[in-house]
């Protein structure tokens, strides 16, 4: 068995918001420099992207995919009729096609330009079933954001609520960005099936591709070794989980749907009336002062789980009853089984991470990741050093430092969980604390 480090969910430009520069050569690139030894196609129903694959992915013997000797996994995101979102994977181009033909009468937009991420009429058993029926593999894709997610804000609780009779088919669950394996332990719902932490990659760059990833134990980079990890049979498996840190995460606090400004709470002078009415407002936050922070907040969250409260900035501003969004933090809280995860004995190890870029703008105080200064600093690490991954989590902290000492420092609290951040909700990433 050896160890490759996987990244099993990205996109093409044919999806919106997507890198019109995002290409296999880009790709390839950046998987060189990071350590990504196999990634997935994104993508693989829409059309001109599935004909672009064809022509340029190596089919090797044993199932194997191969582009500039990194390995490749047939892949797409779909949108089922719940407008809940699935990773979907696939053994070979074959499988593919015919995925896409039976998928075709279910959709409006399966076979456009902008049809990389399709939206398909069919319930989530339907539609598992249909990607069972092809070959294929299908799990929740970033399963706990506030957004087109099976477990977001009055949808649902456990898997079984939403897959029925089809989720014995269903093969892994994806944690997102703003959800580790900390917090899915909450949820006993969970104990039996694999998590798997992808990027979600909208670019090419390293803060986008391989920003989370997972190591896999297998023989050979193809399709059945994959299948054999997920299910942990016959020696293969997954022995790492790597992820941003919930906390910095898009979706992590609670927000408001309109403005986007996340909720906090703080010790401070609390008025006789009530503490909903002593707040502070700023271009990011809504600030309520209140005498215990932890109970307020704990009171708080179940009002806005029950779609009661309303956001006083929107409220002043537009004169508009705009309500609350639950975050991954706090629906955590409503769906949880546990105050603590209790992890099954199969589940494997989970580091918190950013990408390197982002360690050292926010070293460097520069606003732009793709400054010449970062971009220089990162190639020097990486030519000095090895693949990022390597740096993150594996080269002794005493080598990092020869190089440059303050990046070997950040990187040395990320590792022992001692790193201090803001945290992120509303659509804007956390920022860490230097």
């Amino acid at each position: 068995m050896k160890p490759f480090n996987v990244d099993l969910h990205i996109h093409s430009p044919h999806s919106i918001s997507v890198s019109k520069n995002l290409n296999l050569d880009t790709m390839v690139e950046t998987c060189k420099k990071k350590g990504l030894d196999i990634i997935g196609t994104g993508d693989i129903l829409q059309p001109t992207w599935l004909k672009y694959m064809e022509n340029n992915l190596l089919n090797e013997k044993d199932g194997i995919f191969l582009y500039k000797n990194v390995n490749f996994i047939l892949q797409t995101e779909i949108e089922d009729k719940e407008n809940i979102h699935e990773v979907v994977l696939l053994p070979d181009f074959e499988a593919a096609r015919e995925l896409q033909k039976k998928l075709k009468p279910f959709s409006k937009n399966l076979m456009n330009e902008w049809g990389g991420r399709p939206r398909v009429n069919l319930s989530p058993p339907e539609l598992v079933d249909e990607v069972d029926a092809a070959g294929g593999l299908i799990g929740p894709a970033h399963a706990f954001t506030p957004f087109k997610a099976i477990f977001r804000q009055n949808k649902y609780s456990t898997l079984k609520e939403c897959y029925q009779d089809s989720l014995k088919k269903v093969s892994f669950l994806e944690l997102g960005l703003s959800a580790d394996t900390y917090i899915a332990d909450r949820m006993k719902s969970l104990k039996d099936i694999s998590f798997l932490s992808n990027s979600d990659a909208h670019s090419e760059g390293p803060t986008s591709l391989g920003r989370e990833f997972n190591r896999f134990e297998i023989e050979k980079p193809n399709f059945e070794e994959i299948v054999l990890a997920l299910k942990r049979q016959r020696g293969r498996k997954i022995i790492l989980n790597v992820g941003l840190d919930p906390r910095l995460g898009k979706y992590y606090n609670m927000f408001c749907n309109k403005c986007r400004r996340r909720i906090i709470f703080k010790t401070g002078k609390v008025k006789s009336y009530g503490f909903l009415s002593n707040y502070k407002i700023d271009v990011n936050f809504v600030t309520y002062l209140v005498s215990d922070p932890k109970i307020a907040r704990k009171n708080y969250q179940k009002d806005v789980d029950k779609g009661k409260v309303i956001c006083p900035a929107c409220k002043n501003d537009f004169k508009k009853n705009i309500k609350i969004k639950l975050g991954v933090f706090e629906r955590i809280e409503m769906i949880s089984d546990y105050e603590q995860p209790k992890h099954p004995p199969h589940r494997p190890p989970y580091i918190d991470i950013i990408p390197l870029v982002e360690i050292i703008r926010k070293v460097q105080n520069i606003k732009s990741s793709k400054s010449k200064t970062v971009e220089k600093i990162y190639n020097d690490l990486i030519n000095k050093l090895g693949v990022e991954f390597s740096i993150l989590i594996d080269l002794p902290i005493k080598k990092i430092s020869e190089v440059n000492n303050e990046i070997a420092i950040v990187i040395d609290s990320f590792r022992k969980g001692n790193i201090e951040v803001l945290t992120g909700g509303g659509g804007v990433f956390g920022e860490i604390k230097i």
